[in-house]
């Protein structure tokens, strides 16, 4: 038998990815080759900061435990830049935030304004695609993504982009769905599957304690091949 509090729990679950997929109905409304265009950033903006405030505050902490100090940190599908901006505020990276909705990275800017982060630690936004990221090869030290790697087109691709922009040595990490969580949509890809034929090394995927403690969220953490050697680790048993 469900118990009222158990089932009040779930229920919650379910509303909240529903908002975080859908946007309350004024999300994700438009779609563009390469993945998926914001239908209101300002909605989407809102809503993140009440559904989302308890996940980002975590994966910023974890993230800031594995990055050097002063490291150069990608996000990719950051949206409005809440977590690029906890981490360049409160940690002190040098975070660069990338989306693929040219609205979503101007509320990013406009909310970086707005939380008063000095010169030394304000990230940059910047459009553009996962599958061809606008950067060098070997620019960061760390490439986060959070809950956006299920929208790409071709996340193998997405992830060989990671790992061509990451240095030797560096470290991808990627919140996403667990595949088969959402009732609703029973064809999300598969995170972990994803990364076969990456060039990415699989370091681990865990469950991710969110929403509550529903491990609705796997964290995948991957570190760039040695190009020397073309080593890398996998998934412990």
């Amino acid at each position: 038998m469900v118990r009222p509090r158990s089932f009040v729990i779930l229920l919650g679950a379910v509303a909240a990815v529903s908002v975080v997929r859908h946007g309350v109905g004024i999300a994700r409304r438009k779609t563009v080759p390469g993945g998926i265009l914001i239908g209101d950033a300002v909605g989407y903006d809102k809503m993140s900061r009440i559904v989302l405030g308890s996940f980002f505050r975590p994966v910023a902490a974890d993230v800031a435990s594995i990055a050097p100090d002063g490291a150069g940190v990608l996000e990719v599908g950051c949206g409005p830049g809440h977590l690029s901006i906890e981490l360049a505020r409160r940690h002190g990276l040098d975070m660069t935030g990338l989306d693929l909705d040219p609205a979503m990275i101007e509320r990013a800017r406009a909310n970086a304004d707005r939380a008063g982060n000095g010169s030394e630690h304000a990230p940059s936004f910047s459009v553009g695609d996962a599958s061809s990221l606008p950067y060098p090869d070997g620019s960061f030290d760390v490439v986060v993504s959070t809950l956006s790697m299920h929208h790409w087109d071709d996340a193998t691709a997405g992830l060989a982009e990671i790992e061509r922009v990451l240095r030797p040595d560096g470290r991808a990490v990627v919140w996403d769905f667990r595949s088969g969580v959402w009732p609703f949509h029973t064809h999300l890809p598969d995170p972990v599957e994803a990364t076969h034929g990456s060039p990415l090394g699989m370091v681990s995927a865990t469950p991710w304690p969110w929403p509550w403690k529903l491990n609705l969220v796997q964290r995948i953490e991957m570190t760039s091949a040695d190009r020397s050697s073309g080593n890398s680790r996998s998934v412990p048993g």
